[in-house]
């Protein structure tokens, strides 16, 4: 698939699948943990919590880095959620406190709130991402399809 850029996206096969329990409503929840590439280098890590509260949403957060070493300065994170909202049908997707449900992490760098993220150059670039994920991650496409 095309990046808004013009860059080919392709999601890396062997996603890393974890099944664990929400500690908010005891239910199940699935987290994926993939890499995403752009034109074949290193592009971003993701992580799509699939839980099903009032239906099913994702919460997605996308890190983007200027290089992958453990230390990386310039490093952040998007957040969004993807589900129900009041009005439309289908689900909707909007932007939230990146990376709230994970720890304080250097894998994260800066976690951008809403306000942030909405201003932010690379906006366009995270909901291709975005966009990629939700039309190609298996395991998203079945969650929001369920």
């Amino acid at each position: 698939m095309w990046g808004r850029d013009g860059g080919v996206l392709e999601i890396e096969v062997g996603a890393q699948v974890r099944e664990s329990v929400c500690q908010h409503c005891g239910r199940s929840k699935t987290v994926v943990t993939g890499f995403m590439y752009r034109d074949g280098d290193a592009y971003v890590v993701y992580y799509a919590s699939c839980y099903d509260h009032d239906g099913p949403e994702v919460w997605i957060d996308v890190v983007f880095s200027p290089n992958w070493e453990d230390d990386a300065a310039g490093r952040y994170t998007f957040g969004c959620r993807i589900g129900a909202v009041d009005g439309p049908v289908s689900p909707a997707a909007s932007l939230v406190p990146a990376a709230a449900a994970f720890s304080t992490s250097k894998t994260f760098g800066h976690k951008l709130t809403r306000d942030e993220a909405l201003v932010h150059p690379a906006l366009p670039e995270f909901w291709a991402v975005v966009d990629h994920i939700v039309e190609h991650d298996a395991v998203v496409v079945a969650h929001l399809d369920s």
